[in-house]
């Protein structure tokens, strides 16, 4: 039986809810190499106990998509003797010797049984027969099977590093090279196989490149909510005068929605010992290290000391080298205090986000997996956010007339936040943050303090009310109001009206459904608060309910039709009733 989605359970609340959909939402248009995500080693999330087991293994990885992950990076290990990739890194005896083990191994025992697998002691590593790559594809079927709705779809992106599995008789030793027959052949490569098992959901480097080779027929020409941002790349018209682009990527919603995909695939590193593999064989995942782009950071107990993406007087992405960009923070081992060390940690993953990089745990948090550690991973994942203060927004988990969450209906930057942002009555009058001609980094503000009903019409000239759709367009803000007077912004002040300025998100239709289009535009989830706060979309029960409506109207007509005609058909020969023409 295949393995499942089946993570823990986890206390989401509805705030929390509400800030990942925010940030989801407000990016959705921008291309999502500067989109940043929490990613984790399935490697030492999972196995950093060096238990390769499937039970275990299945509920890690569940357990990680649950709670918020969506870049994974994942080693696997080539077995010539077995013919497939492991997550073991030493080599399990071959199924045909499995119950004796391989003559001559070197710290290596079987235990196996006919009811179970096999189970392997590999010199440290304990390893199972049953754990294998097809159970790592079935759980992330499963899983976008289970979050289909609107509310709950995420782009996800897996980076594989290959790597050749240590000989058992030598375990301590560097992996053999691998060439010839030993190597992977066509229908054995990580494109082959993972193309059979997730294909459907996987948006590929040929569609990429298809796409980039004309964009009339494809970015350009689907509705606008769809198409990505264009200040986020390089256009040019080829001779036929076809617009084309080098560099750019699509957004989540075009890949989500016009293309109905959601994961991207990629190598990471390919060792040296696999020197006959060709990573360019395939059409399916992208070249090592094309999907990531490590920035090397030096960090402080206070947070990033350098490596922050934001650059003082840009304004154009082009000056900013945040493609892909990510960070992978190293836990603070300076304390046996857990709950110091998970507040240290998530201070640099919210340090992070913050600057433009996508924090990606490469550790085993505190010496435990996330098998047996939800709570833990989960806490540094939903670390990974840059938009709301805690606690923010305000409302998002309470419903009733006599609530604050009945005024508390627009969004302002807060600088005495540290430039996080907060719910407030939409009435009250404030400064407005308008973006300069599209560019993403470019802020300017309204000459007066309106409220949030007037602030659209307040924007100077070349500039319109707008909203930071990444941590890194929300740092550049908050710099810009840093470095205006104090007369007009002013962090410490006691006066709000000097420390904070609208941003273009409202809720005003429903309850903690978050959108930028004005105060006239409706949900686009079509739900209730408590519907929201569930994650339930009735636009797809009332389209269920409308087929089996009109289905079964359908049946009726046409049954009706079949016996009225049956009954002029109907004959009588020598004594016997019999519908249409005898044979």
């Amino acid at each position: 039986m295949s393995p499942n989605y089946d993570p823990d359970s986890f206390h989401e609340n509805p705030t929390w809810a509400t800030v990942l959909l925010s940030e989801r939402d407000v990016a959705d248009q921008v291309p999502i190499n500067f989109v940043t995500v929490p990613g984790v080693s399935v490697t030492t999330a999972c196995f950093g106990n060096r238990i390769f087991a499937e039970d275990s293994a299945t509920n890690c990885v569940s357990n990680l998509l649950a709670t918020g992950y969506r870049r994974f990076l994942v080693d696997l290990y080539w077995s010539s003797e077995r013919r497939q990739w492991t997550f073991c890194p030493v080599a399990i005896p071959s199924r045909d010797t499995s119950r004796t083990g391989p003559s001559g191994a070197r710290k290596s025992t079987s235990n196996a049984s006919s009811s179970g697998p096999s189970v392997h002691q590999q010199d440290a590593s304990l390893c199972t027969d049953s754990l294998e790559l097809s159970n790592f594809f079935d759980i992330f079927g499963d899983y976008f099977q289970q979050s289909t709705s609107d509310l709950d779809v995420h782009m996800t992106y897996v980076i594989f590093n290959l790597h050749v599995a240590a000989n058992a008789s030598s375990p301590d030793q560097p992996a053999s090279v691998v060439s010839g027959t030993q190597s992977p052949t066509s229908s054995e490569s990580l494109g082959s196989l993972i193309s059979d098992a997730l294909g459907t959901y996987i948006y590929t480097r040929s569609d990429l490149a298809e796409d980039r080779g004309n964009l009339d027929k494809s970015w350009f020409k689907v509705p606008d909510k769809y198409r990505p941002i264009t200040e986020y790349f390089t256009i040019h018209k080829d001779d036929y005068g076809n617009h084309i682009t080098p560099d750019g990527w699509p957004c989540s919603k075009y890949v989500q929605y016009a293309s109905q995909r959601r994961l991207l695939v990629g190598y990471g590193s390919i060792d040296p010992q696999l020197q006959d593999y060709d990573p360019t064989s395939d059409d399916v995942l992208f070249s090592p290290g094309y999907l990531t782009s490590n920035i090397q950071v030096s960090t402080t107990d206070s947070g990033l000391q350098s490596g922050c993406l934001y650059q003082p007087g840009a304004s154009e992405v082009s000056e900013v080298n945040s493609s892909w960009a990510e960070y992978r923070p190293i836990p603070y081992s300076g304390s046996s205090d857990i709950s110091q060390t998970l507040e240290l940690l998530s201070h640099l993953v919210r340090n992070s986000t913050a600057c433009g990089l996508s924090p990606t745990f490469n550790n085993t948090l505190l010496n435990t997996t996330a098998d047996n550690a939800l709570d833990w991973y989960g806490n540094i994942s939903r670390a990974a956010t840059w938009s709301w203060a805690v606690g923010e927004p305000r409302g998002a988990n309470v419903s009733g007339k006599n609530s604050e969450s009945e005024t508390h209906r627009c969004a302002l930057m807060d600088m005495s936040l540290t430039g996080h942002w907060r719910a407030a009555n939409c009435d009250e009058k404030r400064l407005v943050a308008c973006r300069i001609d599209d560019m993403p980094f470019a802020w300017t503000l309204s000459d007066k303090q309106v409220s949030f009903s007037d602030a659209s019409d307040s924007c100077p000239d070349n500039s319109s009310f707008s909203i930071p759709r990444t941590g890194l367009e929300n740092m550049y803000l908050y710099h810009h109001l840093l470095s205006r007077s104090t007369d007009t912004i002013d962090p410490s002040s006691d006066n709000a009206t000097k420390r904070e300025v609208w941003l273009n998100y409202n809720c005003r239709d429903v309850l903690s459904c978050w959108i930028t289009e004005g105060l006239d535009a409706s949900c686009p989830y079509n739900v209730d608060p408590k519907e929201l706060e569930r994650k339930t979309v009735v636009v797809a029960a009332v389209a269920s309910i409308i087929i089996c409506i009109i289905t079964a109207l359908t049946l009726f007509v046409k049954c009706n039709a079949n016996r009225r005609n049956s009954r002029k058909r109907k004959k009588v020969i020598r004594g016997w009733d019999y519908e249409g023409v005898p044979s």
